[in-house]
This record gives C-alpha cells, sequence and structure tokens, in this order.
C-alpha cells in the first residue's frame, strides 16, 4: 500500500477509532462514571474526530437559487381568500361554549379548504430529469427506508399487549373522554385530569368505529403504534432535506430502533403527537430555507395547526418558526428589498394558515384561557407549587446560598438552567427518574446512538464556524427551543429530563446523531480506488459498519426496553388487569359481573382502570365499599364476589364470619407482593 493511498484511507481509519474511543467513553458515562482519563478520551476522541471532518469535510449545504415566486390570478387568489376569511368569520361567531357541531366543522374546513387552494400553486408540476444512476438510488433508498419502517412497525407491534401490561390512572381518564365521543359528545377540549387537546381522542373513536374494537388500553396503542410508524419515514425526509439519502436513512433507523420511541409511542398516551407533525413542520421549514416555495411554507402552517390538536408539546414550535424566520435575514440570497418583502409574506402566509385550522380550539383559547393553559400554568408558574417558597429553597439551599439573597427572576432563570444542563446530561449521563416513563436514570437514547451523538460535536462545530451553514445553525438553534417542553418544568424540576415532554425533539435529534455516521460511510466509500472490485468492496465495508453499529443499538434498545423497563413497569403499575380477570373468571361459576365488589383499601388499584376491563368505564362507581360502607348480601340466591386486599384482615374476617360458607382464595400474582384475596359466595340452584 502506497503512502497516497494511506492518505487518502486515514480519515476513514482514524474516523473509526475515534468513534471507538468514544464509545469506550460512553460506556463509562452511561454508568455515571467519570475522571480524567475518561476526559483525556473524550477530548481525544472529538480531536481526532475533527482533524478528519477538517482533512475531509463533508459536502456543504448548498442552498441554490431561490424559486420564482411570481403568483398569476393574484385577483381570483384574493377574491378565494376573501371568502375564506368570511366562512371563517361566520364559523368564528358560530361557535359556543365547549361544543362543535357539524355545521362548525362543515364551515372550518370549507374555509380551510379555500384558504390552501387559493395560495397552492396552480402549476403542473415539473419533476426534474434524472439519469439511470440516480433512478437507481432512489429506488434502493426507497426499498431500504420500506424495510426500515416495517422493521421499525414490528418493533412497535411486537408484544403490544404485554408492554406495558397494565394502565396507569391517566389512561381511564383517556378512555373516559373517547367514551364521552362514542356517546354522542363533540368537546373541543377536554378539561379531564388538568386538560387535554382533542386530536387523540377523535382519532382513537374513529378507530374504534371503523374497525369495531373495544374502547381500552389495546384500542390507545393501536393507534399510537400507527402514528409512531408513520413518523419513521418523515424522520427520513428530515434527514435526506439536511444531509441526502444516508444521512435520512440512518436517522430513520435510529428513530425505528429508539427505546425513547418504543416507550413513548406504546404507552397509549398523547405523547406521539407530536413528534410527527414536528417533524413535518421542520422539514418543510428547512426545504423552505433551501428553495422559497410558497407551498412550503403553506404545509409548514397546515402541519403546525393540525398539530395543535394533538399533544401540548407542539406549543413550542412557534417558537422555532420565528427563529427560522429570523435566521433566514441572514441569508445572503434574501437581501434585495423584494426578497424580504416575499419572505414576510410567506411568514403571514404560514401564520394564516395555522389560524385557520386551528380556528375552533382557538376559540376555546380565548373563551377558556384558564383551561387550555391549566397544564403549561402548573409546570411555569406557581399555579400549582410556589416557586419562590419551595423550589428556589430547594435549589439554592443545596448549593449552600440564602434564598432571600436570590430574586425570584434569577432564581426562575438558575432553575432553568439547570433544567437545561440536566436535559442535556440526559443523552449520555442520567435521564428520567420516573418509573412509567423509562427505566428510571437510565440515558434517554442507547449506547451506539449517545457515541453518535458525542461524535456529532465536532462536526457541528465545523458545520457552523467553519462551513457556517444557515440550516444547521437552525437545527443548533432548534434543538434547546424543542427541549423547552421539558425545560420550562420550573415549578417541578424533579420531572426534568422527561422522556414524554422532550419526545418533540426526537426526529431532529436522531438527524444530528446520523450525521457522523452518514459523514464515515462516506470516508470509507470515498477512499476507493477506480477498480469496480473495490468500489463494491468500500461499500460493502461501509455498510457492514453501520449495520454492525445499528443491530448492537438494536440488541440494547430491545433488552432495555422489553426486558427491563417491562419488569419495572410491571413492579411499579397497579395490577388492575389480574383483579379484573379474577372478577371475570367467576363468570364461569355464574357470577354477574355486576354483583362483585372491590373492598377499598388505600393506595391499592386504581378504580376507573379496573372498570375499563370490565367493560363499563363507570363500573367502580357503584362496585368499590369503603371502610364505612356495609357489606352487600346475595339478591335472590345467585353468586356474590368480594376482592380484598392482601393486608385488609379485618375486612377478611368479618366476611368469613358473616359468610360461612364463602370461599377465601388467595390469588396469586405475576409480581409476588401484589397478590390479593378474592371471597366468593356460591349462588343457591
Amino acid at each position: 500500500m502506497n503512502t497516497q493511498t494511506i492518505r487518502r484511507n486515514l480519515p476513514a481509519i482514524l474516523g473509526l477509532a475515534g468513534l471507538g474511543m468514544l464509545l469506550l467513553v460512553q460506556r463509562q458515562l452511561e454508568l455515571r462514571v467519570f475522571s480524567a482519563l475518561i476526559l483525556a478520551g473524550l477530548l481525544a476522541g472529538w480531536g481526532i474526530w475533527g482533524w478528519c471532518i477538517e482533512r475531509q469535510p463533508p459536502a456543504r449545504d448548498r442552498l441554490g437559487l431561490l424559486q420564482p415566486t411570481a403568483l398569476p390570478q393574484l385577483m381570483l387568489r384574493a377574491g378565494i381568500s376573501l371568502l375564506a376569511f368570511s366562512i371563517a368569520f361566520l364559523t368564528w361567531r358560530s361557535i359556543s361554549g365547549n361544543t362543535i357541531t357539524g355545521g362548525n366543522v362543515a364551515g372550518w374546513l370549507s374555509a380551510v379548504a379555500l384558504w390552501v387552494g387559493a395560495w397552492w400553486s396552480w402549476e403542473r408540476p415539473r419533476l426534474p430529469q434524472a439519469d439511470l444512476l440516480e433512478t437507481r438510488k432512489s429506488r434502493l433508498a426507497a426499498l431500504l427506508l420500506l424495510g426500515i419502517t416495517i422493521f421499525g412497525g414490528w418493533l412497535l407491534f411486537h408484544r403490544l399487549y404485554n408492554t406495558p401490561n397494565d394502565m396507569t390512572q391517566d389512561h381511564p381518564w383517556k378512555l373516559l373522554d373517547i367514551q364521552q365521543i362514542l356517546d354522542g359528545g363533540r368537546p373541543l377540549f377536554f378539561p379531564n385530569n388538568t386538560g387535554r387537546e382533542p386530536g387523540q381522542f377523535y382519532y382513537i373513536a374513529l378507530l374504534i368505529k371503523l374497525f369495531n374494537l373495544p374502547p381500552d388500553f389495546m384500542a390507545l396503542k393501536l393507534g399510537n403504534v400507527i402514528i409512531g410508524t408513520i413518523t419513521i419515514p418523515i424522520v427520513y425526509l428530515l434527514g435526506r432535506e439536511l444531509g441526502g439519502r444516508k444521512l435520512g436513512l440512518i436517522a430513520a433507523s435510529l428513530y425505528a430502533m429508539s427505546k425513547w420511541a418504543l416507550a413513548t409511542t406504546r404507552m397509549g398516551l398523547r405523547y406521539p403527537y407530536a413528534p410527527l407533525p414536528a417533524a413535518l413542520v421542520l422539514w418543510h421549514l428547512l426545504r423552505y430555507v433551501r428553495m422559497g416555495k410558497r407551498t412550503d411554507a403553506l404545509l409548514a402552517g397546515i402541519w403546525l395547526g393540525v398539530g395543535l390538536y394533538g399533544y401540548i408539546g407542539i406549543r413550542i414550535v412557534p417558537l422555532v418558526i420565528i427563529a427560522f424566520f429570523g435566521l433566514m435575514l441572514f441569508d445572503r440570497r434574501r437581501h434585495t428589498p423584494q426578497a424580504i418583502g416575499t419572505l414576510v409574506a410567506h411568514g403571514l402566509l404560514l401564520v394564516t394558515t395555522t389560524a385557520l385550522l386551528f380556528l375552533p380550539l382557538g376559540h376555546f383559547m380565548i373563551e377558556f384561557p384558564d383551561q387550555f393553559w391549566y397544564r403549561v400554568a402548573t409546570r411555569t408558574t406557581d399555579k400549582e407549587r410556589s416557586i419562590e417558597q419551595t423550589v428556589c429553597q430547594e435549589f439554592y439551599g443545596a448549593t449552600g446560598t440564602t434564598p432571600q439573597e436570590i430574586s425570584p427572576l434569577a432564581c426562575k432563570l438558575g432553575v432553568f438552567a439547570y433544567n437545561n444542563l440536566r436535559m442535556f446530561k440526559g443523552f449520555n449521563w442520567e435521564g428520567d427518574i420516573s418509573q412509567v416513563n423509562a427505566v428510571s436514570k437510565d440515558i434517554l437514547v442507547d449506547l451506539i446512538t449517545a457515541t453518535l451523538l458525542l461524535a456529532a460535536v465536532p462536526l457541528l462545530l465545523w458545520r457552523l464556524f467553519r462551513e457556517r451553514s444557515l440550516r444547521w445553525w437552525m437545527v443548533f438553534v432548534a434543538l434547546p427551543i424543542l427541549l423547552m417542553t421539558s425545560t420550562l418544568n420550573i415549578a417541578f424540576p424533579i420531572e426534568n429530563p422527561s422522556t414524554p415532554r422532550a419526545a418533540i425533539v426526537m426526529p431532529l435529534l436522531f438527524v444530528v446523531a446520523a450525521a457522523p455516521l452518514a459523514l464515515l460511510a462516506e470516508w470509507i466509500i470515498g477512499a476507493w480506488t477506480l477498480r469496480p472490485r473495490v468500489r463494491v468492496a468500500r461499500w460493502a465495508l461501509a455498510g457492514g459498519v453501520v449495520v454492525a453499529l445499528l443491530a448492537q443499538g438494536v440488541q440494547q434498545n430491545y433488552e432495555r426496553y422489553f426486558k427491563d423497563f417491562h419488569l419495572q413497569y410491571q413492579g411499579f403499575v397497579p395490577n388492575s388487569g389480574e383483579i379484573a380477570g379474577a372478577i371475570l373468571a367467576y363468570e364461569q361459576r355464574g357470577l354477574d359481573r355486576n354483583d362483585a365488589y372491590i373492598l377499598v383499601w388505600p393506595y391499592w388499584l386504581e378504580g376507573r382502570s379496573i372498570s375499563v376491563y370490565m367493560g363499563n368505564i363507570h363500573w367502580h362507581e357503584t362496585h368499590a365499599i369503603y371502610e364505612k360502607d356495609v357489606l352487600h348480601e346475595p339478591e335472590n340466591g345467585r353468586p356474590l364476589l368480594y376482592l380484598l386486599n392482601q393486608e385488609d384482615s379485618k375486612r377478611r374476617d368479618e366476611l368469613q364470619a358473616r359468610f360461612p360458607t364463602g370461599e377465601l382464595k388467595q390469588v396469586q400474582t405475576v409480581v409476588p407482593n401484589r397478590t390479593f384475596y378474592t371471597f366468593f359466595i356460591p349462588g343457591i340452584n
């Protein structure tokens, strides 16, 4: 091997070595071990990658020319827009309270359709002429993306009934809201359980109606994993826009295999209804930055408007849009008065589109602001907990500073700064402490992704300060803004980093993590000679490195979620399913489930969860017997069943004394300390 060949191969060889060094460092960080040796390894890994990037930098993010902004038939478009505004105004006036009617929906959707139609491109799109090689690459990328999506969908559906195995106290509230829709109610907002946007509930209710599903925990999970599967190709589009097909495919793979995505999607709550629209908005924004097409601004507004009906975290995205449009003022292609005017017009187009889609929920927000903002207020203000009297004392007391010496504003800023530090440590050091969101204190991503995030640091610095890439500056600015869904939790900083609230950042974060691996693959491929056999070998080697790293990530994510998290969750959440199963088992002996009663014990179970399994969300309201209540007697010779906590010896003795023919049975459970008793009084034949 001659000197020239060695030099050509150096970035690939040293890049692999540097990544291996960062992998060893991350193994220690994941164990929360840090020393001078680990710091030296981290700096050495960054130094190696920095040298390799300088030696063989990635392809520059070239923006090209802005698309023409001509608007043919402007008067006709203006007329259609005026009609859309008129219908929207009448619809706004017709909405009353927390109910939306069929007429409201018809008017609202008509206004949105007219507005979008007015500003959509009426010209037939001209597809670029692609050569044979480019067509083959596109087809191969499509096949690979299909395979990644299928694999990611399989992971999301895999053992869905078993993990998570039971409901938290939040799930019955969601099913209660869905039942309200199934019973004919049409709320704009669901104030139960601190208030919820309506998107998930109408979507799940539609699935239940279309496929005749029971309104239970599984229906929530099924609806969510469909959303999670759809998100995978959107992550690809986001990555492709920033760095080409390789970046898109690797980013989609990291998302598809991620324990973070598995945990937030399969939980059955509203968490995945923020990453999907956020990814779509970011994709169209980045396309707009590159080309300046009006339709991208329009579509960004559409997806933001739709997303605002999903999960509360999406409310932070308008700040990202403001930041993007502000940074576009530094784009040299937009320094003419005409270009700035076009930028302002397209910004107004985006805002107006979002506003029209948000119209019904916006009406509720203005009419009932306390309900709409209640959840945000409890985490960012003194609404539920005094920040100055509790959080500041706890936070600054731990540092030895007297709280009285700190102003309330300085205290809140200090907690916010500390939240950001903890949030970014969550990717490599220590994650969410919750028992129901993920493995407690485990980092948010797997070992491979965490290592790639470390490798992304020198690459991102090169993009920002050497290349001065406008779009990568936007990525850099967007990350902490999106993470404010978790870091703005000033009232309860112990909840930060939050696995579900920060999930909105996943699509963009996995694109950042994929960037160094895509670059490493380019280094390996780019080191080839012109001989065909060597070229094929380089492609095979690059693919082998990527697949090997991803396979290791898949293994760790699988074990972490389906084994470690499953056991932790099972041991933490009340076993409502087992209790309901014990009731249903007695139906074989003639028991009517309405003749079963639960003897209430403090902190034992969630009555609504059992009601879901019983097929009646309100079952617990008439089948819970408190300590002050008298026991029921068998009626008309029918069987009677009581369920009681294993520690309730008083009631157990009372039942045996009152019903001497009753059958006391200790029910063994999967988690040993969750056993309980059934007391069955047979019927009279």
